[in-house]
């Protein structure tokens, strides 16, 4: 034998191995695809009806750690590959027994697409096809998170560990910046006054330029701040105006900052200076719709006055002999210095069982009034209210509750991933 059939020998032995590789490399890339496809398949039996779907894709983490609830979290794209969606499985317990519901999200976390229930044994709770068809038509993109709506105003009730300021009357106040801040928003305070005592309270802003408020920005992750989340903060500050009921109580620092509020790091010097208004202006019954309507007076006088001419306004103030006045809200009378301020009680300290929490004052022995939060999400958090079930308040909540564990999830992945 020669080298040269030796050499011919090799090179058809590799030739040969070559072309094994070739052919099983290509039987399990065509097993692969049609295993891969098998899955999708499959996914699109189960989730098609919730979301239509070219390809599913299991979502795989950390975040998922955080929320016990999700069983599992798919993404969903199109042919071109872009996401066009999740799938959220969430399986959660409440007070009237389990839940097991799929739902489809947006894919910016911001809509509900669709819903469904699953049965798992007789412990979970169960919905006729005409139940679900009442809930899901209003639910059909709905905003997220999501509550029932409130038919008759519930009393709010609230903590009494600190007497209330003097002097208040019963209503609705209000009080907003006169400019907009260095962010561009222009921040406004409400609060509710019953019975003396100041029983809600509410900060947020307005952005010049889009009419979106800072707590949506700050949720969406448009606007950012270190520590929580603008819209938290200022909801944890909000509540504990409530519960001290003096802005004086908060022991703001001379940099605007408190360090008694859990959580909150931000500056809270407008907020204070906003509150003190609202309370002057309870003081002097000067209304949340009166305040409204002079202050849109007086944005109109001052654009009336822009569109006039410069001169000729200097020309008319010479011949009056007058200057320009600040415009002023309507005088109210002042109160009997001799009359008595303090509140009519509306219950006994001893009378109101609460239990105050993180996530808001619950009324004890019906853990569905929640006073300012719903499933742990704060009340200035909800995008949707909906009717839920005729008579059946409580099967409607709960279904809402596996609706708004998946959007804790969604908003904690989608700032996480962003």
């Amino acid at each position: 034998m020669t080298r040269s059939f030796f050499k011919g020998l090799t090179i058809r032995a590799i030739i040969c191995v070559i072309l094994s590789m070739t052919f099983l490399c290509s039987c399990l890339w065509y097993t692969r695809s049609v295993n891969r496809s098998k899955e999708q398949d499959a996914y699109r039996e189960e989730f098609g009806t919730l979301l239509l779907a070219s390809k599913y894709s299991s979502l795989n983490s950390d975040v998922l750690k955080n929320h016990k609830d999700i069983k599992s979290v798919f993404s969903a794209y199109d042919e071109t590959g872009k996401l066009i969606g999740y799938i959220v499985d969430v399986e959660t317990e409440v007070s009237s027994g389990k839940i097991h519901a799929q739902m489809s999200i947006s894919e910016n976390g911001e809509n509900l697409m669709n819903i469904r229930v699953v049965s798992d044994g007789p412990e979970y709770l169960t919905y006729t096809e005409e139940e679900m068809e009442q809930l899901s038509l209003q639910l059909k993109d709905a905003r997220i998170p999501v509550a029932v709506r409130q038919d008759d105003a519930i009393d709010t009730p609230y903590q009494v560990d600190y007497d209330p300021l003097l002097g208040l009357h019963d209503g609705t106040f209000f009080a907003r910046s006169k400019k907009a801040a260095q962010d561009g928003y222009v921040d406004y305070c409400e609060i509710i006054v019953k019975g003396g005592r100041i029983v809600t309270c509410s900060w947020d802003a307005e952005d010049e330029t889009t009419h979106r408020t800072r707590s949506e920005d700050s949720i969406s992750g448009d606007y950012k701040i270190s520590g929580n989340i603008w819209a938290d903060q200022a909801y944890r500050v909000a509540k504990h105006m409530v519960l001290v009921q003096d802005p004086v109580k908060l022991a703001m620092k001379s940099d605007g900052k408190t360090e008694i509020i859990e959580g909150v790091t931000m500056d809270i010097s407008m907020f204070v200076s906003l509150v003190n208004e609202c309370i002057d202006n309870s003081r002097n019954s000067y209304s949340k719709d009166q305040y409204i309507r002079d202050h849109t007076d007086e944005n109109d006088s001052e654009e009336d006055d822009k569109e006039n001419d410069p001169d000729e306004t200097v020309k008319d103030n010479k011949n009056n002999g007058n200057k320009n006045e600040e415009i002023t809200p309507t005088p109210v009378p002042k109160s009997d210095p001799s009359q008595d301020f303090s509140p009519a009680p509306t219950k006994a300290p001893s009378q109101i069982d609460v239990i105050g929490g993180e996530d808001g004052v619950v009324s004890a022995g019906d853990e569905s009034i929640l006073s300012d939060s719903v499933d742990g999400i704060p009340m200035n958090e909800i995008r949707t209210r909906i009717d839920g079930l005729d008579g059946d308040r409580t099967r409607s909540a709960a279904l809402l509750t596996a609706v708004n564990q998946a959007y804790k999830f969604i908003r904690e992945y989608l700032n996480w991933v962003g």
